[in-house]
Order: structure tokens, then sequence, then C-alpha cells
């Protein structure tokens, strides 16, 4: 269970991160970044990034934006105003005195280079700086600069193929930002191999992560296996009769995973059926291949004889993998999440007590922690500002240029 009161550093304690980053991919990678103890500024247009408006309620909750943004600081900076890139190029210098590590952003490929603020400009202001940048489609090739988003990401992809079933089914994408996690995910691992590479070797670097990169990476088996063999097989619903889930007497589902010899027999135990075993069809793995439709038949059948909980406690005692199909409603009350962290309760000054998803990393000596909820929109700029050298009279003087406006 996450401990609220453990203070211990985090594995990027002291790792400052400036964030231009917008809906989900990139503000993800930074709430990684975040979570295991780096300070994120995050670098909002005025009227704030678009995420705060997506889903929020009367009460001014977004679980978009919360979800996305939460333990950073806001501030608002309008960057088409020359004055407020100026300022940029300044807080990456001397923000607490040494300026900020990372920076990172997912505009389109070539706005921080129109802005002045690409790689090369923010390299001219801290030799050692690290850019990341999140895109759809890499920054190189024809592709490069057409605008993108998760869903056409997942199209170009192949996944929506693999997932409708194969070239011949009908295309079906996977859970809405699923690509954007998967290239957060990614983004925040090369921002931390770009950090170790800093610490060991002395450079900053330009750290590039895209959707259909992503993409292809969690589809590595396949995609090899096409390269290899020409084959796209697409998703089966059940490509094992034992590496599935099957539907219980009470309408409820219990997923097994007896993939192994061992775990097959000791699920005919638990199923107390030995003419299963016995069953020269069903024998060895690849006669449960050859046979699957009857196999599957038979414990279809099987499986609705009893309720999903007495077939799970059966199949915990035979200690064969399974576990129940749950909806989030399952999610949130069952305890593995909860001990280990994955969910956890926060206290936010706007929107009181909250329950959300934790630190998907534990970290024995450096603890991840949340630091926090989303910030309201510019709730930082003035400390930001003062803590990067600038005078009350240089921030007034932004404010009323409508630089740092937050509307």
């Amino acid at each position: 269970m996450a401990d609220a009161h453990d203070t211990r550093p985090g594995a990027l304690s002291g790792i400052r991160v400036l964030d231009f980053t917008r809906y989900q991919q990139g503000p993800m990678a930074t709430v990684f970044l975040s979570d295991l103890g780096a300070e994120v500024v995050k670098v909002e247009e005025p009227g704030g990034e678009p995420g705060r408006a997506i889903g929020r309620g009367k009460d001014g909750f977004s679980a978009y934006f919360e979800a996305h943004n939460r333990g950073k600081k806001s501030v608002t900076l309008d960057l088409r105003q020359e004055p407020a890139r100026q300022a940029v190029r300044r807080l990456v210098r001397e923000y607490q005195g040494t300026g900020f590590d990372v920076v990172v952003e997912n505009f389109r490929p070539g706005v921080m280079e129109r802005w002045g603020l690409g790689y090369d400009d923010l390299k001219a202001e801290k030799p050692d700086i690290i850019l990341a940048s999140g895109s759809s489609w890499g920054r190189l090739g024809p592709w490069g600069s057409r605008p993108g988003y998760d869903h056409v990401g997942q199209a170009l992809s192949g996944v929506m193929v693999e997932q409708g079933g194969g070239p011949e089914a009908v295309p079906h994408a996977l859970i809405g930002g699923f690509a954007d996690q998967i290239g957060a995910m990614l983004l925040a691992y090369g921002v931390s191999s770009a950090l170790v590479a800093r610490e060991r070797q002395g450079v900053g670097q330009h750290v590039d992560v895209s959707l259909i990169g992503a993409m292809t990476a969690l589809q590595a088996m396949p995609i090899t296996r096409f390269l290899r063999t020409g084959q796209q097989i697409g998703f089966e619903e059940r490509r094992a009769a034992t590496y599935t889930h099957y539907e219980a007497s009470d309408g409820r589902y219990v997923a097994i995973a007896a993939n192994t010899q061992a775990f097959w027999e000791r699920l005919c135990d638990a199923l107390e059926r030995p003419d299963l075993k016995a069953d020269e069809r069903f024998a060895g793995p690849f006669g449960r291949a050859e046979h699957k439709d009857a196999l599957v038949t038979a414990l279809e059948e099987h499986f609705r004889t009893r309720p999903a909980a007495e077939w799970c406690e059966r199949l915990t005692a035979a200690d064969v993998p399974n576990a129940p199909v749950l909806d989030y409603a399952g999610v949130a009350e069952h305890p593995q999440f909860w001990e280990n962290g994955y969910l956890q309760e926060i206290e936010t000054p706007n929107l009181g007590r909250m329950r959300v998803p934790g630190p998907p990393v534990r970290l024995s000596e450096t603890p991840s922690r949340i630091q926090g909820g989303g910030p309201e929109l510019g709730q930082h700029t003035e400390e930001v500002l003062l803590a990067s050298g600038f005078t009350w009279d240089e921030v007034a003087a932004l404010r009323e240029s409508g630089a740092t406006r937050a509307v």
C-alpha cells in the first residue's frame, strides 16, 4: 500500500521539467515524470490547454485533465507573443538558478522551431538541455508534418485491423487514448534514458517518440511474424481453449490462463473433469490446439454450471492462473489495486478528496508518489517567473502586455 507519509526523495527529485504538452500523450508522459519526483511546470495558452474542457462537469472536475496533469504547476504564457517566448528562454536558463533539465512538447513538428524554441534554439540557451517531442507520425518522412491524434495513429499502425480480426474483417479500434498512453510511457522512458546519458556522458539531446512508433513496438510479435511469413492472423476471441474467458452460471466471466501441461491437468482437476484429462484429443498442447472448438464447447458448457466466484476459488486452490473479468466498479473494490498503490486517494484543494490511479512503477529506495491534483490555470505563473529571476516590475510588464494572460 502506498505510504503518504514516506518523504524520501523520488528517483527524479531535483529534475525540473518544462511541459508544453496538450491533450494526452505528452501530458501523461510528464505525469509519469512527476510521480517519479520531478518538478513539472506546465505552460498553458490563454484559456488553458484544450484538455481542461474535455468532459468538464459543473464542479470543475474533468477526469481527462486530472488524469493527465496531476502533480504539476501551471503557468500561462501566450507563445504567439515574442515577450512570452523570451520569457521561456529565460526560464530554461535561470529557473531556480540552474534552469530546467527537460522540455517536453507535443505540437506538430515544426511549431517549436517557428517560435524559436526548437532543440537548437534551446541548446543555445542551455547546452545540456533535453528536449522531448511527442508526435503522431514521427518527425521524418512524408507524413512528418501532418496533424494527428490517437485514433488516426491507431489506424495507420495496423492495430485496428489486428484487433478487428485480420485483413478480411471490420477494423476495430482499441480503447480511446490507447496509442496516446503507450506513447506517453515511451516518451517518459526516453526522457529517463536521456537523463542517464546526460549524467554519464554529459550530453543533452532531442528525444523523439511518436504514436505509430509506440504502436509498432506494442505489436512487436505479430508484426515480426508478418514480416517473416506475410501472415496477419488478427485477434481471435478464443485463440486457445485454455487461454481465454468463459461465462459462469451467474452471467459473470472467469478468465483462465492454463497455458502449460501442468496447468492444463490442474484445470481438469479443479473442474472435476477427469474425462477431459483422459481424452486423447486433449492430452497434449498440439491436440488441444487441433481440437480447439470441441474443447471450447466442453468448457463453455461446464463453466455455466457454477457461479464465477466458486470457479475462481476452485481454480485458485488448484493453482491455476485465473481472474474474474472485472468492470471498473470491480477494479475500484479489489484490494490488489489498493495494496500496491495502483489506486490511491489524494486530497486536492479545489475538488476535495479524490480516488485516482497511482504510479505504476514501485521503487524501494526512491518511492514514486502522486504530487497532487491538477493545477488551476495559471496558478503558479508569478511563482515560476520570480524563481527565474524576474522582478515584480518585469512580471507586471508581462501581465500588462498580455503575454501571461490566463483567459
